[in-house]
């Protein structure tokens, strides 16, 4: 199957899942791949991927490969780097015992407080990186991932608004942020490996398509090869960018 093939399927399987609420059902999934030449470890990354854009996958744990793709997803272990930088952090961080009551600053948030702002910002930056911790994900490091809730935080207290904000509020604003850079990371990630996928492809190709040539060169022009592995000619040469080979 090739990667415009193979694109087609997920745009549909996305627009399927809006049609129906944020939801697909695990046969609908293995219906649209049968017969393509997806191996058990890569539809795999299919589900993860589905599952890393906010889409449901019903009767998933049925799948003996795929039952841990959705839970993957949205929470997996820290790694021994993560760990040691998750104690690092959190030492460097003021006790939360060192803050006033919460519900004060709240009232004075309200009232367009900048102290309040930073007095918020500084009393949650732990239950941030608890917050990141929960929902961790193997696409994005754990420092990253706290970066990118400390800024959810700051962002959240900023346009707070004359409206009385809350604790349980906040931390809502907060896991919104994690799962927008979870699902951003996961959409790049998705990217890179099958732009890794189609150099992969073309290099196996143009190895095969040579291997009769006593000086080792194609005899293949871009537009040849095009037709041959049923790519665009555009791609291809994308493709050849990269490696180097666009001579």
């Amino acid at each position: 199957m090739d990667v415009r093939e193979f694109q087609e399927k997920l745009k549909k399987m996305q627009e399927l899942a809006k049609e129906q609420g944020g939801s697909l059902r695990a046969e609908q999934i293995r219906e649209e791949f049968s017969g393509s030449d997806l191996n058990s470890s890569q539809l795999v990354n299919v589900l993860k991927y589905l599952t890393g854009q906010g889409i449901l996958i019903e009767g998933i744990e049925t799948e003996t490969e795929g039952s841990d793709a959705q839970e993957e997803v949205r929470r997996v272990p820290l790694t021994q780097e993560e760990e040691a930088y998750l104690k690092e952090y959190l030492e460097s961080l003021p006790g939360e015992e060192d803050f006033p009551e919460s519900g004060r600053l709240f009232e004075e948030l309200r009232s367009g407080s900048a102290d309040a702002v930073q007095s918020l910002a500084a009393c949650y930056m732990r239950a941030a990186a608890r917050l990141a911790v929960e929902m961790n994900t193997e696409d994005i490091f754990i420092g990253d991932l706290i970066q990118e809730a400390n800024v959810s935080l700051v962002q959240a207290l900023g346009a707070a608004g004359e409206i009385l904000r809350s604790e349980e509020w906040l931390l809502e604003q907060i896991r919104e942020g994690i799962r927008k850079a979870c699902k951003e990371q996961s959409q790049r990630k998705f990217e890179d490996d099958s732009l890794v996928a189609r150099v992969e492809k073309l290099e196996s190709a143009v190895r095969e398509l040579s291997e009769d040539e006593e000086d080792g060169e194609s005899a293949f022009s871009v537009g040849e090869l095009a037709v041959i592995l049923d790519m665009d000619v555009e791609e291809i040469r994308d493709t050849l960018r990269l490696t180097g080979d666009d001579k």
